[in-house]
């Protein structure tokens, strides 16, 4: 495709149809085994089924190295695809290494430590396959990716019933999860990115030094974005147990759902802003920037609508009636996640603009704030201040970006 030229609209709507449907489908599944594993196995094995999920949160930013959104809107192709995908391998290893010795450090008694370790190799399968979708949604094929997770999702959620009801063990039940997950990666994902564009495992050293620098600043901010969320959760955990983080969890799964709904219609756009900015047309980018907009506030007013009517009856059904105590914490968690997912986006649009002074700021004061927060709020306000904490961060990184936004566009558009 010719460097800034547009797509057809149907080729945009099929292309977001699948993101969203696929994606959709991929964090219903991971939401479902949430839901499972306390009918299944309790609490406490929820807990460390959310210990694993918030530790991974954090570790994985490594091995995706904020690079996606990079990629996509390397419009001139500064870097090739092997380069790419053999820093995406490269910094996957580095990841686990650098995980392994935290849990190690941390003295987990062995069955969550292995637990951990394993869930943390299965959580990678999503690092790997994302630089295959960036060469996807580069051709405007998120056809592929959408159909990738559909695959993942549903094979990996039937292992997980099948395998944890006969089992009851969370590291047999895994294995059989990330076997599932890489499959699907080898046989599916790798071959039709390879028929897009060609690509092996043989980036000059040069080059993978000079993407590392250049994103360098993106990794950091991505480290310091995703540190927001896991930090207050590791604080309730250390304060309150793991059973309280469990309820906790189970509360925040389906607001979370909505916050990843939102970033996976934005996310589609991508190539679009970058095609925007290529040719300078400020009217083009702002009104998609506002229609996006309005889109993630929209879902996130049609959620919380639904959450005062129905919220606490449809936590009682999923979860029992164990869970109700609890429901109140649903309203102010899905509008923590509708400020992450502004924060998502504002991030995305400031990383297709190359603001990556602005990008580190906001996301360092987001992280700074949620880490002084944290200790005293759950100390005060136990569960309410996971949210505490949350709306205050997010709301530091947001006016930051909103700031470098406005002054920052006036010198790329």
């Amino acid at each position: 495709m010719e460097k800034g030229t547009f797509v057809s609209p149907e080729a945009i709507r099929k292309n977001m149809i699948w993101n969203v449907v696929g994606s959709t489908g991929f964090i219903g599944a991971q939401w479902m085994m949430t839901i499972l594993i306390v009918r299944l196995a309790g609490y406490t094995e929820a807990g460390y089924l959310s210990l694993g999920l918030s530790l991974t949160n954090l570790f994985t930013n490594i091995a995706y190295f904020c690079i996606r959104n990079f990629q996509v809107s390397d419009t001139r192709d500064k870097y090739s695809a092997d380069t790419y995908v053999t820093h995406r391998v490269l910094f996957t290893a580095i990841a686990f290494l650098l995980y392994a010795l935290f849990v190690f450090c941390n003295g987990y008694p062995a069955y969550v430590t292995v637990f951990l370790l394993l869930f943390m190799i299965y959580r990678l399968n999503e690092a790997v396959v994302d630089v295959f979708h960036a060469i996807d949604q580069k051709a405007w094929r998120l056809d592929v990716a959408g159909r990738s997770f559909l695959m993942r999702g549903v094979l990996t959620l039937a292992a997980f019933i099948v395998v944890e009801k006969l089992t009851g063990n969370l590291i047999i039940t895994t294995l059989v999860m990330l076997a599932m997950a890489y499959g699907v990666i080898f046989f599916f994902d790798i071959p039709r990115a390879v028929a897009l564009t060609p690509f092996s495992l043989k980036g000059e050293r040069c080059s993978l030094f000079s993407l590392t620098g250049e994103c360098f600043p993106l990794f950091l901010y991505a480290i310091c974005l995703n540190a927001v969320v896991p930090i207050p959760r590791y604080m309730l955990e250390k304060i309150a147990g793991s059973e309280a983080l469990g309820f906790y969890s189970s509360v925040a799964i389906p607001a979370s759902v909505i916050q990843l709904l939102a970033s996976y219609i934005f996310t589609t756009f991508t190539g679009l802003f970058s095609a925007y900015l290529l040719r300078r047309d400020k009217a083009g980018f702002m009104a998609l920037f506002w229609k996006l907009l309005a889109a993630i506030v929209l879902i996130v007013l049609v959620a919380l609508g639904g959450s005062l009517l129905l919220g606490e009856w449809a936590l009682v059904l999923l979860f029992t009636e164990s869970i109700r105590p609890y429901a109140y914490l649903l309203p102010l968690t899905i509008v923590c996640c509708g400020l992450v997912a502004m924060v998502w986006f504002m991030g995305t649009l400031l990383t297709v603009m190359r603001d990556r002074k602005g990008l580190l700021a906001g996301a360092a004061a987001g992280t700074l704030s949620a880490a002084a927060a944290s200790w005293p709020c759950i100390r005060i306000w136990g569960m309410d201040g996971v949210n505490i904490v949350l709306f205050l961060s997010s709301v530091v990184t947001l006016v930051i970006f909103g700031v470098r936004f406005v002054r920052y566009r006036w010198q790329v558009l």
